[in-house]
């Protein structure tokens, strides 16, 4: 997220702690409700897990912090998929993972197979690498591309599934300690891959590190990814042609429709049906108001610069978002 776009409500908002929100579903246990089985925990995690997540607001706030780039957590948005494989298991999703806003620019991409494990009283996740990423870059577009893969097709490295325990109102998911390794022909050593991660029915938080066999860190940080499951917005704009095209008459307006938007800081360029760029974007964001520390979903207008020069902001469940300036105007509408 560009932290130009946000210029006008700098040191307004606050990374908010994390909230764990209880989730009655039919047919499942009430979370923290005792006597729950390791089957309601599974049927449970799989409806939490599946999603979208983001940690955009944490990245923003570390910006608004003064924190060095270079000390920074990475900026990136997490697809979990539930998709049709039944080579791999009955319960399988497709992972994307990618960096700065950037659906382009993945820097992951697994399958995940969750099972019930009744000796670890557990939900035990095996991760599995593609042979060829390629092939199923764009699954989550297309989930039919998945439907046929076999074992012979992807890796899964030993020792490194992470087992999942429910504790009330959250899941806690690790793997077993200095169980999941590889050999660094590099650095001439063993390297030991941790996972620590906390799932509720809105946020996921991720703490992936490395370490040699005298624990000194290879990679990741202390501090977790703090990743909040998003929420999709679809709608229109409203443009004066004249905004963006000098040569156009005064009275002649241009409509974007099919907008499709996320509330985690996701911009989108308004854009003509040939594709010409109209200098303006939208985005949309749930950030913290720093003084009274209240939650806000904003929608924002920018321009060619990333500039916010108007914003409005609501409560963050709100289903319907909007700005008329006159000669600019937008709708939202959340989707189901």
């Amino acid at each position: 997220m560009k932290t130009s776009s946000l210029r006008s409500l700098n040191r307004v908002f606050i990374m908010p702690t994390l909230v764990l929100v209880l989730l009655t579903a039919s047919g499942l246990l009430t979370a923290g409700e005792p006597g729950g089985t390791l089957q309601q925990d599974y049927e449970r995690f799989l409806q939490w897990f599946a999603g979208e997540y983001d940690n955009n607001e944490q990245v923003w706030q570390q910006a608004e912090d003064g924190v060095p780039e270079d000390q920074r957590l990475e900026h990136i948005h997490h697809i979990f998929l539930p998709v049709e494989a039944p080579g791999i298991g009955e319960h399988t999703f497709f992972i994307r993972q990618y960096m700065d806003g950037d659906y382009e620019n993945v820097y992951r991409q697994r399958l995940y197979n969750m099972v019930m494990d009744e000796d670890e009283k557990a939900v035990r996740l095996q991760i599995f690498s593609f042979n060829d990423e390629a092939k199923y870059r764009n699954t989550d577009q297309d989930p039919s591309l998945i439907k046929n893969i076999t074992l012979e097709e992807v890796r899964n490295m030993p020792g490194c599934d992470v087992f999942w325990r429910f504790k009330g109102d959250h899941y806690i998911g690790e793997m077993k300690d200095k169980a999941c390794f590889f050999h660094s022909e590099r650095m001439g050593k063993d390297i030991y891959i941790t996972d620590t991660l906390t799932l509720t029915d809105s946020e996921i938080w991720i703490n992936d590190q490395a370490f040699d066999v005298e624990g000194n860190r290879i990679f990741g940080s202390e501090t977790p990814h703090k990743n909040r499951k998003v929420r999709y917005f679809k709608g229109w704009a409203v443009i004066k042609k004249n905004h963006f095209d000098e040569s156009a008459p005064d009275d002649e307006y241009f409509v974007v429709g099919g907008i499709r938007v996320h509330n985690e800081g996701q911009v989108i360029p308004l854009l003509t049906k040939e594709g010409m760029e109209t200098g303006y974007s939208i985005e949309v964001a749930q950030l913290t108001y720093q003084e009274s520390k209240t939650p806000i979903l904003k929608l924002a207008l920018l321009d060619k610069e990333g500039y916010a020069f108007t914003y409005i902001w609501a409560n963050t469940e709100a289903e319907k978002l909007g700005i008329n300036m006159r000669w600019i105007q937008v709708g939202l509408t959340a989707e189901e």
